[in-house]
């Protein structure tokens, strides 16, 4: 179960990598200071959703193994409204207010000009975020490490990493494609964790209730 957190952890310093090589081969010295300001401002940003993930796993864990399916169902959907919630609110603060937010790292007006536009790049689709924590929690509050795993690896190594390599290839798109990798993955890595959770998690947490009402 630990395992999916040690993945994530590890992938996300190797984006990191591969984000500083990339932006200083295609950028420079600038764009690797904007995505060390913008890694800084995900990592504040995306802290309560990881903390309340975290604090829910146990409560959502207890409850399976006790067989309160019905409760863990409700659980998830709880979950997933405060997600949602949450990603709904933080990604309008990140788009409205880039410039506010890098000001608080980093004044230097040529950085502003980069980090800016970046920010808005790198944030488009933070608000399927939501989907991508809640399908993560599940996973690992039901004891399903391999999916939990499987996803974490999906969003990073195998849809950012090489969209980080590929897209700055291309022209016309430049050193952006290495910060539109990460809306990409979002909207791809998140939507498939979420959409696998809804159709595998809940229907067998369903069943499970169903069989316990008959059996009683």
């Amino acid at each position: 179960l630990g395992l999916s957190s040690f993945v994530m952890s590890v992938t996300g310093s190797a984006v990191q990598v591969v984000a500083n090589s990339s932006l200083q081969f295609y950028g420079g010295d600038l764009y690797v200071c904007a995505i060390t300001v913008i890694n800084t401002i995900r990592d504040i940003v995306t802290l309560p959703a990881l903390s309340l993930s975290n604090g829910s796993i146990p409560a959502l864990s207890y409850r399976y193994g006790a067989k309160a399916y019905d409760e863990v169902r409700r659980g998830i959907r709880f979950l997933i409204g405060v997600f949602v919630s949450y990603a709904v609110i933080a990604w309008g603060i990140l788009l409205c207010f880039p410039r506010i937010l890098i000001r608080i790292f980093n004044s230097d007006p040529a950085l502003l000009e980069i980090a800016v536009p970046s920010l808005r790049m790198f944030f488009l689709c933070f608000c399927m975020m939501a989907l991508q924590f809640s399908g993560q929690t599940a996973f690992l509050a039901l004891g399903k490490a391999k999916q939990a795993t499987f996803f974490s690896l999906l969003r990073k190594a195998f849809i950012v990493i090489p969209l980080m390599v590929i897209l700055p290839r291309f022209d016309g798109i430049g050193v952006h494609g290495i910060f539109l990798a990460e809306p990409i993955s979002d909207l791809i890595g998140g939507g498939a964790c979420f959409l696998t959770m809804i159709l595998t998690v809940l229907p067998e947490l369903k069943k499970k209730y169903r069989h316990i009402e008959h059996s009683l």
